[in-house]
C-alpha cells in the first residue's frame, strides 16, 4: 500500500473488502503475522477474544500501539515471524496480508510448516499476495520480492503436511476459497491481487 500514489484512495474499501472474506473469528485467539501498523489489526480485536500482533519492524509495531492502545485483548511482539514461538493448536485463526510474497519457496513453505501447528483441527490461516507483479504504481528498487503465480502458491500450500498424533493420517491445508480483491481490479485495474482462506483438514496418506 505504501508503493502506490492512490493508498488513500484504496485504503479503506480494501479493508472493508479483506474483512469481509475472513470467517468467523468471535471468540478465537488470532495470531496476525506481518501486522505493520495494524490497518487490519484493530478490527480483528474487535471480533477476536484476543489478537498477536507479529511484525519485525519496531516502529511500525508503535505505530500500531498508538493506533489501537484503547484495545485491551491485543498483545505486540517485535521479532521475525521465524522466530514467534505459539504452542500447538492455540490459534484458532492466523490472519496475514502481504507477507509471503517476502519468503523464498523454502522460508514459505517452512513458515506454513509452523502455522499449521499453530491451528486446531478444522482452523483456518487467510492470506493476502501480490501475484505476478507488484501491487502499486511506484518502483521498489532493491527489494527481493517473490511475485508467484497463483497456481504456484496452491501447489505450496496443498503440499505442506502434519503427521496426526496417532500417525494414521496427517493434516494438510485444503482451499476453502480463493478471489481476487476486487478493489484492486477497479481502482489499479490490476487482477493480480489474490486472496486464499485455507482450512486445517485430516487426510489420508495418499488423499492429494
Amino acid at each position: 500500500m505504501m508503493l502506490n500514489t492512490r493508498s488513500a484512495e484504496l485504503c479503506g474499501e480494501d479493508v472493508s473488502e479483506i474483512l469481509s472474506y475472513l470467517p468467523e473469528i468471535e471468540g478465537l485467539d488470532v495470531v496476525e503475522l506481518g501486522a505493520g501498523i495494524g490497518r487490519f489489526t484493530r478490527y480483528l480485536a474487535q471480533r477476536a477474544r484476543h489478537v498477536l500482533a507479529v511484525d519485525f519492524v519496531e516502529k511500525f509495531i508503535e505505530k500500531n500501539k498508538e493506533a489501537n492502545g484503547s484495545f485491551e485483548n491485543i498483545d505486540y511482539i517485535v521479532d521475525d515471524v521465524m522466530n514467534v514461538q505459539i504452542p500447538p493448536t492455540s490459534a484458532g485463526f492466523v490472519f496475514t496480508n502481504w507477507l509471503f510474497m517476502y519468503f523464498n519457496d523454502t522460508a514459505a513453505r517452512r513458515l506454513l510448516e509452523r502455522i499449521i501447528t499453530w491451528l486446531p483441527d478444522n482452523g483456518h490461516i487467510f492470506l493476502r499476495e501480490s501475484c505476478i507483479h507488484g501491487s502499486g504504481d511506484i518502483s521498489l528498487n532493491n527489494s527481493t520480492t517473490y511475485y508467484r503465480h497463483p497456481n504456484d502458491y496452491e501447489t505450496l500450500f496443498l503440499s505442506v503436511t502434519e503427521p496426526t498424533d496417532d500417525k494414521q493420517a496427517v493434516y494438510g491445508f485444503k482451499v476453502i476459497a480463493t478471489r481476487p480483491v476486487e478493489t484492486y481490479r477497479k481502482v489499479m485495474k490490476n487482477g493480480n491481487q489474490i486472496t486464499w482462506l485455507l482450512q486445517k483438514v485430516r487426510r489420508d496418506v495418499d488423499t492429494p
